[in-house]
């Protein structure tokens, strides 16, 4: 990803110790500084997250049925979406 200098503008933020030195090791191994490895991430999630309309959420109809019982659909929804446990 090329880099083209304009008008920066500053962006804070906290890290946890275990993010700071995953991000320090990362930036290590592909040669770059912590900057250039914050600012290749933030644009990566910026320009290519996307919906997946086929996800499961948006095709499938409601699991829960209003039957008067408690349901655990709101807790559990990854194991009726995907199979999972939690």
């Amino acid at each position: 990803m090329e880099h083209v200098a304009c008008n920066m503008k500053v962006a804070q933020t906290e890290l946890t110790e275990t993010e700071y030195r995953l991000l320090q090791e990362y930036a290590k191994k592909k040669k770059l500084t912590l900057k250039e490895i914050l600012r290749q991430g933030a644009m990566r999630i910026a320009l290519e997250d996307e919906i997946q309309r086929d996800d499961p959420v948006f095709t499938e109809a409601p699991v829960a049925k209003a039957s008067g019982k408690r349901e655990r659909t709101s807790v559990e929804h990854n194991k009726y979406l995907y199979g999972l446990s939690k």
